[in-house]
Formats: C-alpha cells, structure tokens, sequence
C-alpha cells in the first residue's frame, strides 16, 4: 500500500533534482552571455571613447579654421583702410596744387598724371583685390555656415555619446551586481543537492522495507486472481451465447422488417391490415386475377419508364439556391468594390491633378525667372498641351529671347537651345531640390559671358545647401569657379592616375605664401 507513495515521492524528488541540475546549467549559460555581453559593451565603450577623441580633434581644427579666417578679414579690412587714406593724401596734394603758382603748375602737373597713373594702377589692382576678397568671404563665408552647423551636429554627437556612455556604466553596474549575485547561486545549489541526497537515501530505505511486504502481498494476489481468472472463464461462456441469442434475434427483427415492406411496397398497405382484406371477393370486386396482373405489371412498367426518382431533388435545389445567392452576394460585393476603386481613382486623379498643377505654376514661375536672368532679358514660359486633362497632356517650352520673337524650343539655336534647358532643370530643382545633382557637358554650346551667367546661377543655388552640384566639363571659366576640381592624368604611358585640387585651399596657400 505504501509502495506507489514511495515511489511518487522517489520520482517527485528525482524530478526536482534534474529541475535544479537544469537550472544549474542555463544560468552556467547566462553567465557565459553576461560576460560576454559585457566584453561587448566594454570594446563599444573604446570606439565611443575613440569616436569622442576624433570629435574633439575635429573641433579644435575647425575652431583654429574660424580664427585664421577672422584674422584674414582684419587684415584686409587694415589694407583697404590704407587705400582710403592714400587717395585722401592725394586729394589734399591735388588741392594743394591748385595753390600754387602758375609756374610749379606745368611740373607739379606732370608728376601728378605720373602719381595719379600709378595710383590708378594700384587702384585697379585693389579693386580686383576686393573683387577676389569679396568672393573668397563669401565662399568662407559659406564654409563657416557649414563649420557652425557641423559643429552643432559634433555637440549634438557629443551629447548623446555621454549619454550612450552613462547608460553604457549603468549597465555595466547592474550586470557587475546581477554577477555577484548569480556567483554565489552555485554554493547554494551544492547545499541544496547534499540534503536531497540525504533525502533520498532515507527514501531508499524505506522502500526496500515495503518491497518485503509489497512480495507477501503479491502472493495473496496471486491466489486471488486465479479464482477470478476461473470466474472470469464462466462469464466469457455466459457472454458468448448472450450474444449468439441476440445475434439470432437481430436477424429475425431484420428479416421481419423487409417482409414488411415488401408487403407495403407490393401491396400498399400494412401486414395487420392483410387479412381483413383477404375476404374481398375478387372475381366481384376486382375482376379477373390475369387482368389484375397484366395490370400490375403494366404499372410496373410504366413506373421503370419514368426512372428512378431522385430523393435529393430538395437538398440540391437548396444547394443550388444557396449557391445562386451567395454569387449573387459576391456579385454585389463585386460592384460595391468597383464603384469604391473607381471613386477612389477619381479622387488620386483629382488629387494628382491638383498636385501637377501646383507643381507646374511653381516651375513655370521659377522658369520665367531663370529665363530672363541668363538671357538678359526676354521672356518664356511653359504650357500644357495636346489635352485639357492634365495628367494627359504634353509640355512645351515657348521662348522669346531678347531680339527675337516668341518661338518654340525646338526653333532655337543650339545655345539658346542649351540656355533654356538649364533656366528649366534649375526651376526644377528650386521647386523639388535635390541632395545631388550631375550635370555633363552643359557649357559646352555657350560662349565665356553665358557660362559666366551659369556659374554664378550654380553658385547662388549652392549656397542655400540643399544641393550639391557635380559638373563634367573642359571649360576653363567654369573649373575656375569650382570649389574642387578631379581629373585623369597619365604621368607615364599607359598609367592613369587620378589628381584632385581643392582651389579654396590653393587660394589659402597662396595669401600664407604672399
């Protein structure tokens, strides 16, 4: 009796110690992954550390970038300032002139043209001077907007790597203390596994006393179960011939069925009802018993001739009417669908045609625009064509240069052509800006003042920062006015090598060398 406890008990206990041995290796495991992760961690804090390094480099360049350049505008303002104050000194000679004599007139004349040769020289070189310093501050200029902004971009990095790293320690900590504390979970599992050890020798014990009685208790059961194996053997019997008695009376109750409707099919009526009309007289009543079966078997005939009767007619009517309305219904969802999807096209139609007009009058105003500033004058413009619909319709560029009348695109010249071209990809990307924009080739059919109005047209875009401009060209004007220039080059036969030339700092190079 005390057997299937024991063994409950042994197997609860076995189970519990494998629980705990598995438990034991998973956080083995865990432990492995926190390291690990930690490793992880501790090389993605050396980069940041690195990465913070390399910021901070960047910063002190662009911070010594910013001083020179404010030194470079002191001093050119200090030479202009020089320039003022010697045509104020000539100012008071050629005043002074003016009172003097009629004699030292002639002399003080002739050195005066000389001096005023000379300063008019000088004042032509400075004005070209200004011209070139105004154009390099407006490049560093620009530089500095660039510098500032990738400076807040370095702070803002800067921030969130402190950030990264504080979270980064704090993590560090909390797994430090989840390792302490998992460290000291294997001592406990090793106490835990000497008391279930006692425990289960104390168990063991105790069953190999209920074995001896489990054994004088198995042999009471053995005699016990050959009387019920003898008992069992006579009930078999008893089972057997209950079951042949009611086999045998299922076959009569099913012979007795099919009599009963072989007499209702044949006779259409029920057996009970069978002697009561056994006493017609037949020859009185029904006439002739041949007739009768020629009869018969006339309707007999006449029934096989209709065929068999399909006594599923009703259920696959329904069916079928089930069928018809659930396509029906689908036919309906069908039409709803097709009147949402083409409400639905109306209205992206409707919307699309909205958005392509809007967007049409924007690069059709920038176009005007563009036109006449590298024209000189004129005028263009863009129309839709071909359709009223203007998701269907075609473009069409009208031109009018300066001098001319209002033509096609198509009837220009090729410079004109080229001209045009640039004014509408540029109201393009005044419209849509975007990040890069590649142009080949695009001076080529323009003379040295037209590309001169293309350069400064690039430049202007450039400076709003929303696109950055990739010229390939041969032009001399045109790689003049660049910030970077690459090219090819074969130094030996056969071996080409890439040269790249940054002018701004070819322009620095030549003020430190002046």
């Amino acid at each position: 009796k005390k057997r299937p406890d024991i063994e409950k008990d042994v197997t609860q206990a076995e189970k519990a110690l494998q629980g705990l041995l598995d438990k034991q290796a998973s956080l083995k495991d865990t432990i492995e992954e926190l390291r690990a992760s930690l490793r992880e961690t501790e090389s993605a804090l050396e980069e940041k550390r690195a990465a913070w390094n390399a910021v901070r480099e960047e910063q002190a360049q662009t911070m010594a970038e910013s001083a020179r350049l404010q030194e470079l505008i002191t001093t050119t303002k200090t030479d202009i300032k020089d320039v003022q104050d010697a045509l104020a000194a000539d100012q008071k000679t050629l005043k002074a002139y003016d009172e003097t004599s009629e004699d030292d007139k002639e002399q003080q004349l002739q050195d005066l043209r000389e001096t005023l040769g000379e300063a008019r020289q000088a004042h032509s070189a400075a004005v070209r001077a200004y011209d070139l310093y105004v154009q390099e501050q407006n490049t560093r200029n620009a530089r500095l907007q660039a510098i500032g902004d990738e400076r807040v971009n370095v702070q803002n990095r800067s921030i969130r790597s402190r950030e990264r790293i504080k979270d980064l320690t704090e993590r560090i900590e909390t797994l430090n203390e989840k390792h302490t504390s998992l460290s000291a979970r294997p001592k406990n599992f090793e106490d835990d596994k000497a008391k279930l050890l006692n425990t289960i020798s104390e168990i063991e014990t105790r069953r190999n006393d209920a074995a001896e009685k489990l054994a004088e208790v198995e042999n009471e059961v053995t005699e016990t179960g050959r009387a019920l194996k003898e008992a069992e053997r006579v009930l078999g019997e008893s089972r057997e011939s209950r079951a042949h008695s009611q086999a045998l009376l299922s076959s009569m109750t099913e012979q007795q069925d099919s009599l009963s409707e072989s007499i209702v099919e044949k006779f259409e009526m029920k057996p009970h009802e069978l002697p009561q009309h056994s006493a017609i007289d037949m020859d009185k009543e029904l006439g002739d018993l041949e007739s009768l079966k020629g009869k018969k078997e006339r309707l007999i005939r006449e029934r096989d001739n209709i065929g068999p009767v399909n006594l599923r007619a009703e259920e696959e009517a329904a069916e079928l009417e089930k069928e018809v309305g659930g396509m029906l219904h689908e036919r309906n969802d069908l039409v709803q669908a097709i009147e949402e999807l083409r409400s639905g096209i109306q209205k992206i139609n409707e919307e699309a045609r909205e958005r392509l007009v809007a967007a049409f009058e924007h690069v059709n105003a920038h176009f005007q625009r563009l036109f006449v500033r590298l024209f000189g004058g004129g005028k263009a413009h863009l129309a839709l064509v071909d359709s009223d619909d203007p998701l269907n319709s075609g473009l069409e560029i009208f031109a009018q240069p300066p001098g001319k009348s209002l033509q096609s695109l198509s009837l220009l010249s090729g410079g004109e052509q080229t001209m045009a071209s640039i004014a509408l990809i540029f109201a393009m990307f005044l419209t849509n800006p975007s990040p890069i924009c590649v142009l080949d080739e695009i001076d080529a059919p323009l003379d040295d003042a037209n590309v001169d109005r293309v350069c400064d047209l690039l430049e202007e875009i450039a400076e709003r920062g929303e696109t950055r401009f990739l010229i390939i060209t041969h032009h001399r004007l045109t790689m003049a006015r660049m910030d970077r220039l690459y090219g090819v080059t074969m130094a030996e036969k056969g071996v080409s090598q890439l040269v790249s030339v940054d002018l701004q700092q070819s322009f620095d190079f030549l003020e430190e060398a002046a």
